[in-house]
């Protein structure tokens, strides 16, 4: 039953395997709201501290074993450890099982992001041999045959629980570029590429034999401010940066178009997100005066630089040509309002390292605005942290979001959240992305109501064998 296809994950190749091959405790949907997956029921108790899960009873593992809640106290334990744990897994005090097919969470403390992370946490089976270089168990719909930096080989699982998949095999290829991988598309070697770049979207989405999917990606371009910057730490002079930012024009022509302003670090489908009271819009000449009323005054350039108000460095992911554009087209807004940024292209380990130190004035790159926990991760001060940027004025709405134990609550939170991020904000918030993906003709591949269509490889069919996706 059913057809291999060849697909080209591009840099995406270790997510797309992860998504074919495994699934998670629980589903977000793009509002955010959890629903069943592994496990099909979850309830708090009274003090909000100890979560309780229903397990599905018909839950394989890829080697016929049978998912048990002492095999799925064992897997949790695991991901507790991993490196990239989400922070709430750090509030667990306890993980048992509780009955026939539940398992009992216990927290030190209420924690309203640790519902949410289990639906980006993956189901694994436990190893023996934590040294040993071991193929990962997954329950999902396709099975990890072979798999490296490289190249990936998945099979159908004929016990998925929600139906074996109609494609047979899966061959994963990751491609040095992206024009090497839309190339091979247009040539018929691939099936399916995992991401299209912007620049070949247009080029893609008109060839005969190829569709493309597009859908909303939850992740923002942002340029973040160091707020220990002798200018950058008056709240007025980043207010006046973000006023200096044509959102639209950004993303027509720095994203090709493909995306849609942002006004904060949480998605808009997210049901808690409240659009900001006071946004902020495209206004020089709002931007200079408050520029002047800071004492900023336009200065003779030195050194064959341009005249300025004031300069500051910008560090850029050197290795992505998506990063260096935009980043030309603000440093060219920012000219017409009298600063100076100086764009310092960089190895994105090199940007990372400096960021977590502190040693920057400015950065641009993407962030993960899919849940609150996110938010709380990138925007609650740390030193040193992920984003050492000095700024400390969300601490204290952030971890009431956090020990929030209703929706009101989260609701009130992130609204007031809002106010802050416009009152003194930490970065200019700048576009919401989107991606596209494209799959040959060949294949149906249905709807998804997440949008995205790699979430249901194990629905897709081969077109024409009257058999359609659900």
């Amino acid at each position: 039953m059913g057809a291999p296809t060849k697909a080209s994950a591009g840099s995406g190749l270790n997510n797309f395997v992860s998504a074919a091959s495994t699934d998670s405790w629980l589903t977000s949907q793009v509002n955010g709201r959890q629903t069943e997956r592994i496990a099909t029921v979850w309830s708090w108790d009274e003090s909000g501290t100890t979560l309780r899960l229903t397990l599905r009873q018909d839950i394989f593992f890829h080697d016929g074993t049978r998912l048990t809640p002492e095999l799925g106290v064992r897997a949790l334990q695991a991901s507790m450890k991993e490196l990239n744990a989400p922070a709430s897994f750090s509030s667990v005090r306890s993980i048992q099982v509780s009955g026939e097919h539940t398992i009992d969470i216990t927290l030190s403390e209420p924690n309203s992001f640790f519902l949410p992370d289990l639906s980006v946490t993956s189901l694994k089976k436990p190893v023996v041999n934590a040294e040993a270089e071991e193929i990962p168990i997954g329950t999902g719909p396709f099975r990890i045959v072979r798999s490296d930096a490289e190249q990936a080989t998945l099979q159908a699982f004929d016990r998925y629980y929600r139906g074996q998949p109609a494609i047979a095999t899966m061959e994963v290829t990751n491609y040095p570029t992206q024009r090497n991988a839309w190339a091979a598309l247009m040539r018929g070697e691939l099936d399916m590429l995992y991401e299209v770049g912007r620049d070949a979207a247009g080029f893609v989405a008109a060839a005969s034999a190829v569709r493309t999917y597009s859908s909303p990606r939850p992740y923002y371009n942002v340029l973040v401010f160091n707020v220990r910057h002798p200018i950058l730490k008056q709240a007025p002079v980043r207010r006046a940066l973000n006023e200096a930012l044509d959102r639209p024009t950004l993303i027509r022509d720095g994203l090709n178009g493909k995306g849609r302003p942002a006004d904060g670090p949480l998605l808009p489908e997210h049901w808690a997100y409240s659009p900001q009271a006071r946004p902020f819009n495209f206004d020089p000449p709002a931007a200079r005066l408050l520029l002047e009323q800071a004492g900023l005054r336009t200065q003779p350039g030195v050194g064959g630089r341009m005249p300025s108000r004031f300069s500051f460095t910008c560090l850029v992911y050197g290795d992505d040509s998506r990063f260096e554009r935009l980043a030309v087209l603000i440093q060219k807004e920012l000219a017409e309002v009298g600063v100076d940024m100086r764009l310092l292209p960089l190895p994105l380990k090199q940007v990372g390292e400096r960021v977590g130190r502190g040693d920057f004035d400015a950065f641009l790159l993407e962030l993960n605005g899919r849940s609150l926990g996110w938010v709380h991760k990138f925007w609650r001060s740390r030193d040193p942290g992920f984003l050492n940027t000095g700024y400390h004025s969300a601490d204290a709405v952030l971890d009431r979001i956090k020990a929030a134990r209703s929706d009101d609550e989260i609701r009130q939170g992130v609204a007031e959240l809002g106010r802050i991020l416009t009152d003194d904000p930490p970065a200019a918030f700048l576009a919401w992305q989107e991606t596209s993906r494209a799959v040959s003709t060949k294949f149906d591949v249905g709807s998804e109501k997440t949008g995205d269509i790699i979430s249901n490889t194990w629905k897709w069919r081969p077109a024409g064998t009257g058999q359609t996706a659900r």
